[in-house]
């Protein structure tokens, strides 16, 4: 016979059981990632179309909502290969394959005739502010800074080494920062503040700013 001390331990220790029962439910629960739409499907096939290399970035349940990204992509070359491989908004990686292909090849060959070889990036993708303290476009993907370039025969430009010094590379990296103004809306570069000295800025955030405009 279960005394009554005996029957309020019984129920104590079954609250206990319960209690780890769902936490563990809870512990175990993942958040399936949200359906694509129809244009984030049509942007993956596009990138397919082209050739570009990636793999569709898996994005945390967890993540801050100042930190998402929309359809991220985890890319290792457009048409030309990156320096190190960068995440970025799916939309993001179109817009400059297309100014990769549009501006900077073409300019590269007029310039020095070579063909572009490597992008050199600091990356895309960074959960942080602005030193401002706004919302930087880096935090969704939807900015990459460009520090320089390298042509086929092996030669780099360097943004931190060119900008200011007289001669192609110079009027090269200008130029493409420049030309970046009609497929970005904010393009910071060496001119714009001292955050910038030795890379462009290329993001399609919802802020515009040219400088060379």
């Amino acid at each position: 016979m279960i005394g009554p001390l005996s029957v309020g331990g019984l129920i104590r220790r079954l609250l206990v059981w319960s209690a780890l029962l769902v936490l563990t439910a809870c512990g175990s629960h993942v958040s399936e990632p949200p359906a694509l739409s129809r244009s984030d499907q049509e942007c993956l096939a596009d990138l397919d179309r082209l050739g570009v290399q990636y793999q569709v970035e898996p994005q945390s349940a967890s993540t801050s909502p100042a930190c998402l990204v929309r359809n991220p992509v985890r890319v290792s070359a457009a048409t030309v290969v990156f320096s190190r491989p960068t995440i970025a908004a799916c939309h993001f990686v179109l817009k400059f394959d297309q100014f990769e292909n549009e501006v900077i090849r073409p300019l590269a060959k007029r310039s020095f005739g070579r063909d572009l070889k490597t992008v050199v990036d600091f990356g895309a993708y960074s959960c942080r502010s602005t030193r401002a303290g706004r919302e930087s476009e880096h935090a969704h993907g939807l900015a990459m800074d460009i520090a320089g370039f390298e042509l086929s025969d092996g030669t780099t430009i360097l943004v931190k080494d060119e900008w200011t010094k007289r001669g192609k590379g110079r009027d090269f990296l200008r130029a493409v920062a420049s030309q970046a103004c009609r497929y970005f809306n904010e393009v910071l570069d060496p001119d714009s503040d001292r955050d910038h000295v030795d890379h462009i800025h290329l993001d399609l955030g919802r802020y515009k700013y040219c400088i060379h405009k």
